[in-house]
């Protein structure tokens, strides 16, 4: 198997927090290049595996499903009607059922089941604010708590049992479940939307924040949310949140307030900042399904925690200042001193075609007037100069470009160059990629593995190496 298979065999969870705990919080992150496998866990499934998920599209995860049910283990699934219709989610769906996995869907145009969890053995519930796609597990920047204990997995398994087994959706659903725990001795809240009335408690949290609050949000639209932010502030509190820019610009959006009073940046990610995170006086942290919106309150499913531990806080803040310090409001003076800072590689995990690499970088920094590419044959160098790209040709292939301004708040830019390793005019001209892949395979052309790096030039000056990326051709 290439890189390409063994990166998307890998679903999440990125930069786990060290020795194995009863609550262990992961990071899909498209800075990085590191990854886990959650096919493991459904892997280690020995009774029953119930989801539920908003949208699904990962065929690893969707053979690790199907090898559990052939080896007699109980899985359902519950999810949007909306997503099961859609062809690019359908099929996965259809797969599943072929193979006698039951799916329940919500039918009910008023709200969403927007949930992302699952539940193992009724012992331990992955949850977050990722979907089962390849989107959400390799462009998007998401979160994963894996977290073990009965009583929380109980919890988690009467709301689903009354999606499934009592077809009730949104308002529909009644309080069935308990909603504080002690897991390592840490309190765990859970709530479930809306139900549970989520916004009353993250409302509570926040007005409980003494020093800081620091967040990773897709879409804040809810005003009393935004209300209880600015009463934050006006009673000295730090408040920073680092918000996406396709939620920053939702007419209703509350973000974009925030950022031009000091307390937010919009992302300088290629992909979304699909996060639903907050961090409070760094020892409490609020995460899960729900975006901080009306509807995610009070009509959608939703499950919302709140954690009480200084060390997951500690591992959400890692990754909240790794967004923040590469934000749109900051990366652009990256380079302003000399020598400049390197460019941000987004490490997306795909291969454009077969026989092809595509490096993408961000292009902002004001002051680049150009980027050199080096290619190496193992991890760490030695580099060769592949290529020089002025800052214009950069700015000329960008294939993912935001909004230009957003009241006047810069977007980000991401320009992208192909590396072709096979030269094979036959091979150019073919334009299916079976067709290249055979041609490479016929060829006898064996597995390459190779490692990226960019650096920035302001004039003659030259960064050090971006974050390495690495991809195989075949």
């Amino acid at each position: 198997m290439g890189f390409l298979g063994q990166v998307l065999v890998a679903f999440l969870l990125l930069t786990s927090c060290g020795k194995a705990e009863n609550i262990q919080p992961f990071f899909i992150n498209p800075l990085d290049n590191q990854t886990q496998n959650l096919t493991e866990l459904i892997g280690q499934a020995k009774k029953s595996i119930d989801i539920a998920i908003y949208s699904f599209s990962r065929k690893d995860i969707l053979n690790a499903l199907l090898s559990a049910k052939k080896r007699g283990v109980k899985t359902r699934v519950v999810t949007e009607g909306e997503s099961y219709d859609d062809p690019q989610y359908s099929p996965f769906y259809k797969a599943m059922q072929k193979a006698g996995i039951p799916i329940k869907c919500n039918m009910d145009d008023r709200s969403l089941m927007h949930d992302k969890f699952m539940i193992i053995d009724r012992e331990r519930v992955w949850t977050g604010s990722a979907n089962i796609t390849t989107t959400d597990m390799t462009v998007n920047a998401n979160d994963a708590l894996l977290i073990s204990g009965r009583d929380l997995a109980k919890a988690y398994t009467l709301e689903f049992e009354q999606m499934f087994e009592k077809n009730r959706w949104g308002t529909t659903k009644y309080d069935s479940n308990e909603e504080l725990f002690d897991i390592d001795g840490k309190r765990v809240e859970v709530y479930f939307a809306p139900s549970d009335e989520p916004e009353s408690q993250i409302l509570k949290a926040i007005g409980s924040a003494t020093q800081s609050i620091y967040m990773a949000i897709f879409y804040l639209t809810n005003d009393r949310m935004y209300k209880a932010l600015k009463d934050a502030v006006e009673r000295g509190v730090e408040v920073k949140g680092v918000f996406d820019e396709r939620g920053a610009s939702d007419n209703n959006s509350e973000a974009l307030r925030l950022v031009r009073s000091g307390n937010g940046v919009i992302d300088a990610l290629s992909g979304l900042v699909h996060h639903k995170f907050c961090i409070i006086d760094k020892s409490i942290v609020i995460a899960g399904s729900a975006n901080w919106s009306r509807s995610a309150m009070n009509r959608n499913d939703e499950n919302t925690l709140i954690i009480h531990s200084p060390r997951i806080a500690l591992a959400y803040l890692s990754q909240w200042n790794r967004l923040y310090e590469d934000s749109a409001c900051i990366y652009p003076t990256s380079c302003d001193n000399l020598p400049p800072a390197p460019p941000r590689v987004t490490c997306h995990h795909y291969n454009k075609e077969q026989g092809c690499v595509r490096i993408e970088w961000n292009t902002a920094q004001d002051k680049a007037t150009g980027y050199k590419i080096y290619r190496a044959e193992r991890s760490g160098g030695p580099y060769q100069l592949l290529k020089e790209i002025s800052k214009k040709e950069a700015e000329g292939s960008q294939d993912y470009r935001k909004t230009g301004k957003i009241d006047g708040i810069e977007g980000s830019y991401y320009a992208h160059y192909d590396d072709i390793f096979c030269s094979s005019k036959k091979y150019k001209v073919l334009a299916e990629p079976e067709q290249k892949r055979k041609f490479l395979y016929d060829q006898n052309i064996p597995q390459t593995t190779y490692y990226y790096a960019i650096t920035t030039l302001v004039s003659d000056v030259e960064s050090k190496y971006s974050n390495e990326y690495s991809e195989a051709y075949k």
